[in-house]
């Protein structure tokens, strides 16, 4: 069920639509993409909404996916879409995590922890390829999402732990729990280092976290550095912004303290361009910040009891919140102009952040998907990126041959030395490798400049992408393969060898332990 509104508050921010149809308190919501949204509630159930022809919301009530999905035995804490937008997580106090195939609803599989305790919250990292999930145990379980199987488990915390989040690169995982601290940990190929800890980060414990989609590369001459923007919020009415620097050393550090709420801050998420920072709280109140200046922008009001959750759609056009009154408001903020908040204070931000060795000029900077935003370079952006892996010496070469953001991304070892006439061996692996931490910002944790660099051995790249490889597996024709290239080959009908073409026996992929030990070794720092 739904009711549609179109009430404005003072800033013109219109209240699109009130969903009802959960008998409890809402406890959290998810888009995918900006026409798909997924709800949970202490009612038991997940409810799935998608836009209808008249562009309003409206919950799936027909097959092939009939919503609610229902599972789970208690309230179900959290839900979340896969980035893809084919499967949906939900955790509950039953004990249980639900996979649910999006298409048809069906139940995938149900993981537990091994102790079976409450899970509070679950989360998909930005790859897709692994989901983290936190309770009662004071423990985060990881889990591989192609085999459904328990990767590693992080322990360290001493309370419950509420709330978790990726990196967007996938690479890290912030956790914080009922005893106001945060940990910050590596989660690339499971290794499950605990990198950092701040102790008190919130008084009375930690309710939410949120790493902003923008994030920094220190591309310049010595070892790589990573900038991330991190939120939190808490029992203490506050909501927290850290700058977490990743390289040799690993520091995170308070950047703005955001005041305004009256009551616990139950959920901080960013909206998808990383310009604006959405709030909801005890008070009732949805507030929307400047994360880079930590400027409150807007009061949302329009709940009668607390706002329990918050999320952006995809295009950043609709905010969606729930509550205990049992229903999720969707408000239209596109008379909001996020493009426009603060960019001077978000340089000034970013150029403190990098500890004023104005490393934003030899940095990559990177915002979901990078590809599509590289593809879009001038030549001249070409050059200045060039300049920052200490390349400029070609400048001129490359601006003859007129490579732009297109080309560049299409750029291989052979180009550079037949066509481009690059003959150092040691400055077209610089280009390359600078190239797949664009491509890839996995790879900004590989060395892409200086002078002792490694050449990286060519049984590390995968033969369907030709990408560095973070999750080889032996498939039956004996090759070795990124699992999810070998996954999505198969989803496409093949069942040949993509190296042979001949017949696969079956279509069982098992890990290549060795290799994987070979990678790490090349990722470590």
């Amino acid at each position: 069920m739904s009711t549609e509104t179109s009430s404005e508050d003072e800033n013109g921010t219109a209240k699109r639509q009130i969903l009802t149809g959960h008998s409890s308190d809402v406890t959290f919501c998810d888009f995918s993409g900006s026409r798909l949204l997924v709800s949970s509630s202490n009612d038991k159930t997940v409810r799935v909404w998608k836009v209808a022809e008249n562009g309003l919301f409206k919950e799936c009530t027909e097959p092939p996916l009939v919503s609610p999905l229902v599972g789970h035995k208690y309230s179900v804490n959290c839900v979340r879409f896969s980035p893809f937008g084919t499967i949906i997580a939900s955790c509950s106090t039953d004990g249980n995590v639900i996979l649910w195939n999006v298409q048809n609803g069906d139940q995938v599989v149900k993981l537990q922890h091994p102790s079976n305790c409450v899970i509070r919250t679950c989360c998909f990292s930005p790859s897709s390829a692994i989901l983290v999930s936190g309770g009662d145990d004071e423990t985060l379980c990881l889990w591989d999402i192609s085999t459904r199987s328990l990767i590693c488990s992080l322990e360290g915390h001493e309370a419950m732990i509420t709330a978790c989040d990726f990196t967007p690169d996938s690479s890290y995982l912030i956790s914080g729990s009922t005893a106001g601290d945060l940990r910050l940990w590596d989660s690339k190929l499971g290794n499950g280092k605990c990198l950092e800890i701040i102790a008190e980060a919130h008084d009375l414990g930690v309710l939410g976290t949120a790493f902003s989609p923008e994030y920094e590369v220190n591309v310049s001459n010595g070892p790589l550095q990573s900038f991330y923007l991190l939120a939190s919020c808490g029992s203490d009415d506050l909501t927290k912004l850290w700058q977490v620097k990743i390289g040799v050393q690993t520091t995170v550090s308070l950047s703005h303290v955001l005041s305004g709420h009256t009551g616990n801050v139950n959920s901080c998420r960013f909206s998808n361009d990383g310009l604006l920072l959405a709030t909801a709280a005890g008070d009732k109140l949805v507030i929307l910040w400047d994360p880079h200046s930590g400027e409150m922008l807007y009061k949302l009001e329009g709940h009668s009891r607390y706002a329990t959750c918050c999320v952006f759609s995809a295009d950043n056009s609709l905010l969606a919140t729930g509550s205990n009154d049992k229903t999720i408001i969707i408000w239209n903020l596109n008379n909001i102009d996020a493009a426009k908040i603060s960019p001077a204070k978000r340089q000034e931000n970013i150029d403190n952040c990098n500890n004023g060795e104005n490393a934003a000029k030899t940095a990559i900077k990177c915002l979901g998907n990078n590809t599509s935003s590289v593809s879009q370079w001038k030549v001249e952006d070409v050059i200045n990126w060039l300049d920052t892996l200490g390349m400029g010496q070609y400048s001129d070469l490359f601006r003859q041959s007129e490579i732009d953001g297109t080309e560049l991304l299409h750029l291989s070892h052979d180009t550079l030395l037949t066509s481009m006439k690059i003959d150092a061996l040691g400055h077209r692996n610089k280009i390359i490798r600078g190239l797949q931490a664009l491509r890839n910002p996995l790879w900004q944790h590989i060395a892409v400049c200086g002078d002792e660099t490694m050449a990286m051995p060519d049984e590390l790249y995968c033969p369907i992408t030709h990408e560095f490889m973070h999750d080889p597996v032996v498939a039956s024709d004996g090759y070795s393969y990124e699992r999810q290239a070998i996954t999505e080959w198969f989803e496409k009908g093949n069942s040949s060898s993509p190296m042979t073409n001949e017949p696969l026996d079956n279509r069982t992929l098992v890990t290549n332990l060795t290799l994987k030990l070979l990678i790490k070794k090349y990722i470590s720092p």
